[in-house]
């Protein structure tokens, strides 16, 4: 691909690429790492097609609307939010955001040479990353997500219709409307990630910092559905049942020091009350998702099952 080039020229002599790290999902464009007038940098190049073609779904353009306003969010995100935020929540620094009819090209830090690695499945990059996600919520309370996504995540139930259509009739499309309307009814809101799985984080494995990184929907929410995700993408069944509520606790710990850090010390026991009591119903959401969209998916486990019997139990599903 080279449709970012003209670009590229434009605000920058010279430019060479270095490596191809990956494609961007189905086509919509690539990610390279290269030098720019001798700086180490990775372009984030993005160009979504009017038909794209996925192994799994067939795209309506409801779904590739939803994808390209993604990107839209993630450029707005990089230019209005991330110089903002605090030293415990930092994003991958984005040096240019250069835009062209359709198409979009981020410039951002190599963090690899900046002395981070891509986040590792072990107890204290997890930690770390736990860390992160407390802060960035803590410090986004009650921020209003303008230019954002209003309800934050690529999978909540009024972004994904097709999937919702597909499931079979059972309890959980019966109380999809009711999951859904819980948590977005939720008086405690702040932004959240939206798409906090493991690898869209960068430690630096000596001082434990961390860089979060593809803020596409990134939104309103709360901030348990960012753990649940996160949790998610990098424990497996038997080490969630093991070790999820202690990771929760830890969360909730960092969240409370976040919250009296940014001037909130006061409303924190009511949220962490609130979210709390969530937990099991950001795993239901996101178990309605999967449904639809890969019901033999191996993230569909007993941690999950165990979740969604527990929502029916406090708020009522049948």
């Amino acid at each position: 691909m080279s449709f970012y080039l003209p670009l590229i020229s434009l605000h920058y002599k010279n430019f060479e690429i270095t490596e191809s790290i990956t494609a961007l999902w189905s086509g919509c464009g690539e990610i390279v790492r290269c030098r720019l007038d001798d700086n180490a940098c990775v372009i984030k190049a993005i160009s979504v097609p009017d038909h794209i073609n996925h192994p799994r779904i067939t795209q309506t353009e409801f779904s590739i609307n939803r994808k390209r306003h993604s990107y839209e969010v993630e450029f707005y995100w990089y230019q209005q939010y991330a110089s903002k935020l605090p030293a415990q929540a930092r994003a991958l620094r984005c040096y240019e955001a250069l835009e062209q009819q359709q198409k979009k090209v981020m410039v951002f830090a190599d963090f690899v040479a900046d002395g981070f690695t891509n986040a590792q499945v072990h107890k204290q990059h997890i930690a770390a990353i736990l860390k992160w996600l407390a802060y960035f919520h803590a410090f986004h309370f009650e921020v209003n997500p303008d230019g954002l996504w209003q309800q934050g995540s690529y999978w909540h139930l009024a972004t994904r219709p097709d999937e919702y259509e597909k499931m079979p009739d059972s309890a959980l499309k019966r109380q999809a409307k009711n999951i859904d309307r819980i948590l977005r009814e939720c008086q405690y809101r702040t932004l959240i990630h939206g798409d906090a799985k493991l690898a869209n984080f960068a430690v630096n494995c000596t001082t434990m910092e961390v860089l979060g990184y593809d803020f596409q929907y990134t939104g309103g929410g709360v901030g348990v559905v960012d753990v649940m995700y996160f949790l998610g993408s990098c424990l497996n069944e038997q080490q969630l049942n093991d070790t999820a509520d202690d990771y929760l606790a830890n969360y909730f710990q960092y969240f409370s020091d976040a919250m009296r850090m940014f001037g909130h010390a006061k409303s924190t026991p009511v949220v962490i009350k609130a979210w709390r009591a969530l937990w099991p119903v950001a795993w239901t959401d996101f178990y309605r998702f999967l449904a639809g969209w890969s019901p033999e998916h191996t993230k569909i486990n007993t941690y999950m099952r165990k979740q969604f019997q527990i929502t029916k139990i406090n708020f009522g599903a049948r």
